[in-house]
């Protein structure tokens, strides 16, 4: 991809031209992006990107996480005072197998989300299948918001 050496020889005058640091700063992220083994990863809190969908229809919301590499097992999916929270333990890696290069996150990670009063939280439905944990949260009818027709002036 990028690398490096190949911009130092031909940029030498760069960090004058672009106000300070700039270039110390793009070399940063570039390695961050290219070098690192996790590059959407935040180290210092040790907080993890883990991709997740939100869709709803008129019945129902439907999250689905995206952990591939899980098993069931280690979710745990939890709603307290109108919080819905997923957490999973860390993922197991095969004994012996020692990754050269990785971008999976096989770490713990937790996600929350706040929901709104219009839900059934009494009736969950979760499931994991080929690497996706859904969830479904039932919308409750007689919450929701009617219809309200208004007049154009």
């Amino acid at each position: 991809m990028f690398r490096k050496d190949a911009y130092s020889s031909v940029n030498q005058g760069l960090g004058r031209d672009c106000h300070g640091d700039f270039r110390r700063k793009f070399e940063k992220l570039q390695h961050h992006l290219f070098n690192d083994s996790a590059p959407f990863a935040s180290k210092g809190d040790h907080k993890t990107y883990i991709p997740v969908n939100i869709a709803e229809n008129d019945e129902f919301y439907q999250i689905q996480v995206f952990a591939a590499g899980r098993k069931k097992d280690q979710f745990q999916v939890n709603i307290t005072e109108q919080v819905l929270t997923i957490t999973c333990k860390e993922a197991e890696i095969e004994p012996g197998l020692k990754y050269v290069y990785q971008e999976q996150h096989v770490g713990a990670f937790k996600r929350a989300f706040r929901l709104q009063d219009d839900l059934l939280i009494e009736n969950v439905h979760a499931s994991y299948e080929e690497g996706i944990l859904t969830i479904i949260l039932k919308k409750d009818p007689d919450k929701m918001p009617e219809g309200q027709e208004v007049l154009v002036s």
